[in-house]
């Protein structure tokens, strides 16, 4: 997919629309990627698939260095299948600052040949707009909310995902393309010291998670707020966890999760939260 850069992202800016298909180069791509045994005969195919049409590359600041993933939204509303081919159509909702970063916030709707929409996604990109060389500024993770600070949630808990990302992982998982996520040389040119573990790679193990543990039942009512609160370098190992929690308080028919990834350290590099149906 191109990118389209503006020198002045604004809100209300149709990005176009794609089409996707589920075939079996993406569903290779996710497994091989996460080091996942890929089910025989699934009928549906992984939630987090859908990551692969955002549009919010379409809508980026011309001065993309150090940008950042800050935060993505989720509604699942029917699960994807495999080899079904789909429609995204994407729109800027809003551009706003965060401390030292500019946010451009995007929608990307994933809908089947029926019309009916499946997936809807809005992305927060974040960008260093006062730096275009050197290294980037990257806050201290002890100072962070949503760090060392944050409160692990209780509940029912989840078999966790652990798993090393190595730069081969990162390479399978990102189609082979060359970038920031697969390439320090691409990496150090944005201001990164190594290669940056894509947040859509970290974001798609707490979605494999989710995906395992509930099934059909997540991908057609799952609804999550994931916030990126550290970066995950390669050759990292992580653990990937999450509790199953109450009767969600807006509407009694979806119970609550709460999910985090976690370095050896004790570092969390993401937190999401959410409710599905059951």
């Amino acid at each position: 997919m191109a990118i389209a850069k503006f020198a002045e992202p604004k809100a209300g800016v149709d990005l176009g629309s794609a089409q996707i298909v589920i075939d079996e180069q993406a569903l290779d791509d996710y497994y091989q990627g996460l080091e996942i045994n890929r089910p025989h005969g699934a009928h549906s195919a992984p939630s987090m698939v859908a990551a692969n049409v955002d549009m919010a590359t379409r809508m980026y600041f011309e001065n993309d260095f150090g940008n950042l993933w800050l935060r993505q939204e989720w509604e699942f509303r029917s699960p994807l299948k495999p080899g079904a081919r789909y429609e995204a159509s994407g729109r800027s909702l809003d551009v706003y600052q965060r401390r030292d970063r500019s946010v451009i916030l995007t929608e990307t709707v994933l809908k089947d040949e029926d019309g009916d929409v499946a997936v809807v996604q809005r992305h927060h990109q974040s960008f260093v707009l006062d730096q275009s060389e050197g290294q980037v500024t990257l806050r201290d993770p002890s100072k962070k909310e949503g760090a060392r600070t944050y409160s692990l949630p209780e509940g029912e808990p989840f078999c966790p995902i652990v798993r090393t990302i190595s730069l081969e992982m990162c390479g399978s998982f990102f189609h082979g393309d060359r970038n920031y996520h697969t390439d320090k040389q691409a990496s150090e040119e944005l201001g990164f010291s190594d290669v940056v573990v894509g947040g859509k790679m970290t974001m798609s193990l707490i979605g494999e998670l989710l995906d395992q543990r509930f099934g059909d039942a997540w991908k057609s009512s799952g609804k999550l707020l994931v916030k990126f609160t550290n970066i995950v370098w390669p050759n990292e190992t992580v653990s990937v966890k999450g509790v199953l929690q109450g009767v969600n308080a807006d509407d009694p028919t979806r119970r609550d999760i709460a999910c985090w990834v976690e370095k050896e350290d004790g570092v969390i590099a993401v937190v999401a939260e959410g409710s599905l149906k059951l």
